[in-house]
């Protein structure tokens, strides 16, 4: 995307890993600039005096941004070669930061059709790990989380605004259930580095949806959710999956909606 998307105005992703004070905005100055490509790759960026000009920071706090940025595969420096952007590939991609900075440089559409397609890959077997292999523990904090979701649909007498909220935040939390019912320390990181670009996702969805100021279309991504819990409580794993991979499929075409009013 060549222009700054409205989303990338709040991301909700900063500080997930918190780089804080001059140093702080130092770092996150940098990477929203390099994401944003004002400087290709292989390019050399500014130099340590130039840039402590601009930003108004000794050169120790350069060195340590170049550093951290560094870290996250943005950059390499050299003595004899400056410091240069890194291809794309060497980026971190699923590092917070470079998530955030992603959104706020007008990222945000590749970085969530990227969320799209990781969903349709890992949830529906997620799902039917979870329903075959799920212990008792796990299963209540499932139907706790649908019940959850199940009370904000049908509950009219919320501001809208809340409703909203809630919507996404037990969308959230049901996924989330099904992730950990299959105890993998890997799937739950993956999660909690994904949970808030999840959360813009579903918010452009919503949007797809037409649900601005009333709760329109979203009696279908409730009975996309029932169909999966369903399946789930009766511990037909195949059809689980079926279910989710509907959803998702659902999911996608909801956000390409989405992406097309942003477009406007």
């Amino acid at each position: 995307m060549s222009r700054r998307s409205p989303l990338s105005q709040s991301s909700g992703l900063a500080g997930v890993i918190e780089l804080r004070g001059i140093l702080g905005s130092a770092v996150n100055n940098l990477g929203t600039r390099i994401v944003g490509g004002e400087w290709a790759e292989g390019d050399a960026v500014k130099k340590e005096a130039d840039l402590v000009d601009e930003l108004g920071v000794s050169r120790s706090v350069i060195r340590e941004s170049f550093r951290i940025l560094g870290a996250k595969g943005l950059i390499r420096s050299r003595t004899s070669d400056g410091t240069r952007v890194q291809p794309r590939s060497e980026w971190r991609l699923l590092d917070p930061d470079v998530m955030d900075w992603r959104i706020k440089a007008g990222d945000t559409e590749s970085l969530l059709r990227d969320l799209l397609k990781v969903r349709l890959v890992v949830e529906p077997g997620m799902v039917f790990a979870a329903t075959r292999e799920a212990s008792d523990e796990a299963r209540a904090k499932i139907d706790a989380a649908w019940a959850a979701k199940k009370a904000v649909m049908e509950d009219q007498d919320l501001p809208h605004l809340v409703r909203r909220q809630n919507f996404i935040e037990t969308d959230l939390e049901f996924h989330r259930a099904f992730l950990q019912s299959v105890e993998s320390e890997l799937l739950d990181q993956l999660f909690s580095v994904i949970e808030a670009a999840l959360a813009l996702l579903l918010d452009l969805q919503m949007k797809g949806r037409g649900y601005t100021t009333k709760m329109i279309g979203m009696e279908e991504s409730h009975e996309l959710h029932e169909a999966v819990y369903l399946a789930f409580a009766r511990r037909d794993a195949e059809a689980a999956e079926i279910a989710m991979r509907n959803l998702i499929a659902r999911a996608i075409a909801d956000a390409h909606d989405g992406f097309r009013l942003l477009e406007e």
